[in-house]
C-alpha cells in the first residue's frame, strides 16, 4: 500500500457534501444564528443553523422545508431538530452553497476500503472495525494521506466555512464512529466551535443531534 493508493481509495468513498459560507456565488442554502442568550435562558436550547432541506445531499424526498438545529445547553449534550414548512423568521447570516469534494477520514477507508485495503490491514495486524491510532505499524503511509485530508476537511482548513451539509462525520474520540457510519449526516457546524454540532437522520427516520468536543 502507498499513500497514492490510499488517496485513490479515499476518492472512491467520497460522500457528496455542500460547504456553507457567508459569501460566494452559490444560492442561499442556510441561515446561521448567533447565540441568543435570552432564548437559551428561557428554553435551555440554542438554535445554531436553519438549513434549506433541498440542499442536503441524498436527503429523502419526504423531508421538505427547513431544518433548524438546536443544542441542549443545560445538559451540554444532544438537542433537537425542528422542521418548518417555510423559513423561520429568525435573524442570522445567510450562507451560500458550494458543492465540494472532500476525502473521508482514514477510518472510512479502513472500514469500507477494497480487498487490497483489507489485505494491508491484515499485514498490520489491524481489523477493519478498529479505529486508527499511532500504534498502526504503517502510520507513515497514513500520515501522508492525512496531510491531504487536512487540506480538504473543513475544521482544518481555517477558511470562512460555517457549516457543511452531508459528507463524512467527525473522527473524534467518541466511541460511536462505526455505529454512525450508515446513518445520514445532515449537517455539521464548523464556525463558533467547539462544540461541533451534528444533525443526523437515523435509519429509524428519527432525527438526532450530537455535540462533539475534543
Amino acid at each position: 500500500m502507498t499513500p497514492e493508493m490510499l488517496i485513490v481509495e479515499g476518492r472512491r468513498l467520497v460522500r457528496p457534501c455542500v460547504f456553507l459560507r457567508p459569501t460566494g456565488p452559490g444560492p442561499v442554502a442556510a441561515v446561521w444564528h448567533d447565540r441568543d442568550a435570552a432564548e437559551i435562558a428561557d428554553s435551555g436550547h440554542r438554535c445554531w443553523i436553519t438549513v434549506d432541506a433541498r440542499f442536503v445531499p441524498r436527503l429523502s424526498n419526504d423531508i421538505t422545508g427547513y431544518l433548524s438545529i438546536f443544542t441542549d445547553e443545560k445538559k451540554c449534550e444532544g438537542g433537537r431538530i425542528e422542521v418548518h414548512a417555510v423559513r423561520p423568521n429568525r435573524p442570522g447570516i445567510e450562507l451560500h452553497a458550494s458543492e465540494e469534494s472532500v476525502l473521508p477520514p482514514i477510518d472510512a477507508i479502513f472500514a469500507r476500503g477494497s480487498d487490497a485495503v483489507g489485505d494491508w490491514l491484515a499485514d498490520n495486524d489491524w481489523s477493519r472495525d478498529e479505529r486508527y491510532n499511532d500504534n498502526f505499524r504503517d502510520r507513515a503511509i497514513v500520515n501522508v494521506y492525512e496531510r491531504e485530508w487536512f487540506n480538504e476537511y473543513p475544521p482544518y482548513r481555517q477558511d470562512d466555512t460555517y457549516a457543511v451539509l452531508g459528507g463524512w462525520h467527525w473522527p473524534g474520540a467518541d466511541d460511536d464512529w462505526h455505529r454512525m457510519i450508515d446513518e445520514q449526516l445532515l449537517v455539521f457546524t464548523v464556525h463558533d466551535s467547539e462544540p461541533w454540532v451534528e444533525g443526523w437522520r437515523m435509519q429509524t427516520s428519527e432525527f438526532r443531534v450530537i455535540q462533539r468536543i475534543t
